[in-house]
């Protein structure tokens, strides 16, 4: 990301990024950069200082940073358990960012929630019919976690918010690990405006910025693509955070 929050111009971007992190970007100022430890020694130490940089090489050690506190905390996490946290917590894109994943990682909240020492988002369960926009399930609580179940490989749960001028919606989905589930997000008027499909087990993540003047609402579509179906091999959850 840059310094104003959006992704900077020579960042990756996809449905396979999973979370942002700080990069900067010095084209205009060196201060728009990431401040980094420096050592001016060549062949040999020399002194220690500091300079400006920008890179994935910036982000990643972000990213990194927040991983080591949180399995200072809790050396029991999976590597799935981590990136669900760090998804999860994110904190939302001030600037318009497409395909940049989950939203910009946030090191206490991630700690927070790999300790547990943060109260849980409010849950709530799937309730059918809800196989289309017409009859989609209306989420009205900002960081609601949805218990959902596909029963069959041609069922698709939709689901539906209210997203304010200005607001980012953050969707996660978390599969059952041998299950394979894509995650869509369409306008009101019903155009795909994100995607995520990735493997079996993966998260998926969309972000959407409404960049408008008004409310709209949006809805989120969760699709079989395969694995475990019914009450106990189809289950997942849903984390819809605006």
């Amino acid at each position: 990301m840059n310094r104003s929050g959006g992704r900077s111009y020579f960042s990756n971007f996809g449905s396979i990024v999973e979370v942002a992190a700080p990069g900067g970007d010095v084209r205009v100022s060196a201060s728009n950069g990431i401040l980094s430890t420096l050592n001016t020694g060549t062949t040999s130490p020399g002194s220690d200082t500091y300079a400006f940089y920008q890179g994935t090489s910036m982000a990643t050690p972000h990213v990194v940073g927040v991983v080591a506190l949180m399995l200072s905390v809790k050396p029991t996490l999976t590597p799935d358990q981590v990136t669900s946290i760090l998804q999860s917590t994110a904190r939302a894109f001030p600037a318009t960012c497409s395909q940049c994943g989950s939203g910009i990682v946030n090191a206490s909240a991630a700690v927070d929630a790999a300790i547990g020492g943060t109260t849980p988002p409010p849950g709530t369960n799937e309730v059918e019919p809800n196989n289309s926009t017409g009859t989609s399930q209306l989420v009205s609580t900002d960081n609601t976690t949805i218990n959902g179940t596909l029963s069959s490989s041609t069922d698709t749960d939709y689901y539906r918010m209210t997203l304010a001028a200005g607001g980012t919606l953050v969707a996660t989905l978390t599969p059952n690990a041998s299950s394979d589930y894509d995650l869509f997000v369409y306008n009101s008027n019903g155009t795909l405006i994100c995607s995520s499909e990735r493997a079996t087990g993966l998260v998926d993540t969309c972000s959407v910025r409404n960049t408008g003047t008004s409310a709209f609402t949006r809805y989120i579509r969760v699709v079989y693509w395969s694995g475990g179906t019914g009450a106990t091999n189809g289950k997942y959850t849903l984390n819809l955070n605006w």
